[in-house]
């Protein structure tokens, strides 16, 4: 389950852990199911929808040089939701960052909600991920990814941290969303700045690619009109994305949770609200 620390993990030569699951779908037909060290992965049975995967981390959370990973390959229509069992809790570094690499394949005809719960930075953490979809022509993809600096119910502040988050989305070999986030060092400041956070604790970026799903734009956008949060949301070419902004996690994930009902994906049951 745990390997011992390297030197670029910050040579502290403590042991790390590391996880890694893996599914794959062919229609309705369950391929693969792999899991390894603190990764496991459950698939519990569900009414209605497509079928559930759940990931769960037992290490508890990520720090200085963990590694975990996700792997999912869908072919032949298959459908899957793909969730987390709890929050991803990043605590607080003694050298080296956290890694988490997700990859996702979407072949034709098939569809895949990726609506982890959120992750919970803490102070001094360090975590760098990145997420890699690439789906074909046809395939749809909604994902959803949401970030919180400390946990404001238990008083948590984050004066310090470092994140390094990536996407990349490929539909048919091309590349069509690139997204970065960065923040390092003064996060206070930088959660201050009227250009980056402005004041905001939690944030959270949704994006959709399917054939024609920039006509849900008027339903999104009447969604964050009634909300009381900072919200926006654009839609071009088959993609809809959607950023938001909030003082805490509770609105931010309740406004998540409805945005999901609004482009045709249902909210995992494991999510907590």
């Amino acid at each position: 389950m745990f390997d011992a620390c390297s030197p670029s993990d910050g040579g502290t030569g403590l042991q790390r852990a590391r996880g890694r699951v893996a599914v794959s779908l062919a229609g309705a037909r369950l391929g693969q199911l792999a899991q390894s060290g603190c990764g496991r992965l459950m698939m519990p049975r569900t009414r209605g929808g497509p079928p559930l995967a759940v990931v769960l981390n037992t290490a508890g959370g990520l720090t200085s040089g963990d590694r975990f990973s996700v792997e999912a390959v869908l072919s032949e229509g298959a459908r899957l939701s793909l969730s987390t069992q709890a929050a991803e809790r990043i605590y607080r570094s003694i050298g080296g960052a956290a890694t988490v690499e997700n990859r996702l394949t979407i072949g034709r005809g098939c569809t895949l909600w990726w609506l982890p719960q959120e992750t919970i930075l803490f102070e001094r953490g360090a975590l760098r991920r990145r997420l890699e979809v690439d789906m074909a022509e046809d395939a749809r993809f909604l994902g959803l990814e949401m970030l919180v600096l400390g946990r404001r119910a238990m008083g948590e502040t984050v004066t310090a941290a470092h994140l390094a988050d990536h996407w990349r989305i490929r539909r048919g070999g091309r590349l069509v969303q690139a997204e970065a986030l960065r923040l390092e060092g003064d996060v206070t400041s930088l959660a201050r700045a009227p250009a980056l956070l402005d004041g905001a604790r939690a944030l959270g970026v949704m994006s959709c690619l399917a054939p024609g799903i920039e006509a849900r734009l008027p339903q999104v956008r009447r969604v964050l009109a009634r909300e009381d949060l900072r919200a926006a949301a654009s839609g071009w070419e088959g993609r809809l994305v959607v950023r938001m902004l909030a003082p805490d996690l509770g609105p931010l994930k309740a406004l998540a949770a409805r945005l999901v009902g609004v482009l045709g994906a249902q909210l995992p049951p494991v999510w907590q609200i």
